[in-house]
């Protein structure tokens, strides 16, 4: 695919997922995301969807566009292919950050905030302003205080245990629905995203590509992902997306199951954090054996048990003991650095 541009990409990129081989890379694009798609890839991605595009001739892969301005590109996790998807990029004008935490390191917080009352302060306060969940506010402003009562007495194996689920307050996790044909995926996504983002039908396979979106669960932001109905199809590009949702299932912080009233368990390669029952309005859920096997049951369809579906997400994620702890938290890797 030749692509004439009419002036250099306007993005910054980068390589979200760690050096090395793995079975799912990510790249992040921050900018004219819209612009970049379609030289990318041929046709941009709408706000919300999950697609399976080809990244020119290097490799197909998957596209989350969260945001107007952001969009996740999930190629293999090859890093020759990530190398010269990083290339394709930086020729065609995007700036390619090589190591975003190291040019973020780069930069004195005391500078940045001048007004911060000491170096944990001004970390928390840079942490703050890219920080994606609500709940992280109150524990980044408690920081200062919190380490100073650390008073350099050691930190334990809990504590950077800890502090990697309290990360997850600043870099949203991953957070993957399954389910088979027909359970209500698209619905309870639609219903937990206050919009219509996927498509509803009783048509199987209708959620080809599936969708992502960041969403605010009980103050804990994700990246959310409805993924196909895992089944056997004859369909060639039903089946690469298949392939990989499933690549992008096993890597997830986060998996919940769902069924309903005659629709069981999918089976997949890794077992759920969460069982969910759906459709807990409809007239043979009473009956069904599938809702004891479950953790929580809702209707997506009139909200029932949504609330205590957000809050179990959270606290899976991020715990309340967690949340409480009066332990410093080791938000930014320089806090570290310094002792």
């Amino acid at each position: 695919m030749n692509v004439t541009l009419p002036t250099p990409l306007e993005v910054a990129c980068y390589r979200a997922t760690p050096h090395g081989a793995g079975a799912v890379a990510m790249v992040e694009i921050v900018g004219d995301v819209s612009a970049c798609l379609e030289a990318l890839c041929g046709k941009d991605v709408e706000v919300g969807a999950l697609r399976v595009r080809n990244f020119q001739s290097i490799d197909a892969g998957l596209v989350a566009r969260l945001a107007p301005e952001r969009a996740q590109l999930m190629p293999h996790g090859g890093p020759r292919i990530v190398e010269r998807l990083a290339q394709w990029l930086a020729s065609h004008g995007a700036n390619w950050i090589d190591d975003p935490l190291a040019a973020r390191d780069e930069l004195d917080p005391m500078e940045l905030f001048p007004e911060a009352s000491d170096r944990v302060e001004a970390l928390a306060l840079a942490t703050l302003a890219r920080s994606a969940s609500p709940l992280a506010v109150r524990l980044l402003l408690a920081q200062s205080d919190a380490w100073k009562a650390h008073n350099d007495s050691p930190l334990t194996d809990e504590d950077h245990a800890r502090s990697a689920r309290l990360n997850r307050l600043v870099e949203p996790p991953r957070v993957v629905l399954v389910g088979s044909p027909n359970a209500g995926k698209s619905t309870l996504s639609n219903a937990l995203l206050g919009r219509v983002g996927s498509i509803v039908s009783a048509e199987k396979g209708t959620t080809r590509d599936a969708v992502s979106a960041r969403i605010d669960l009980a103050g804990l932001v994700v990246e959310w992902f409805d993924l196909p109905g895992l089944r056997e199809t004859s369909d060639p590009i039903e089946s690469e997306a298949i392939a990989l949702a499933q690549r992008l299932l096993r890597d997830a912080d986060m998996v919940i199951s769902l069924a309903a009233p005659g629709i069981g368990w999918c089976a997949s390669d890794r077992a759920p954090d969460l069982r969910v029952f759906n459709k807990i309005d409809s007239l043979d859920a009473r009956e069904s054996s599938l809702r004891h096997e479950a953790t929580l049951a809702v209707s997506a369809r009139t909200g029932e048990g949504l609330a205590a579906l957000r809050e179990a997400v959270r606290e899976k994620l991020v715990p309340r003991v967690d949340r409480d702890c009066a332990r410093p938290w080791m938000f930014d890797a320089r806090l570290i650095a310094s002792r």
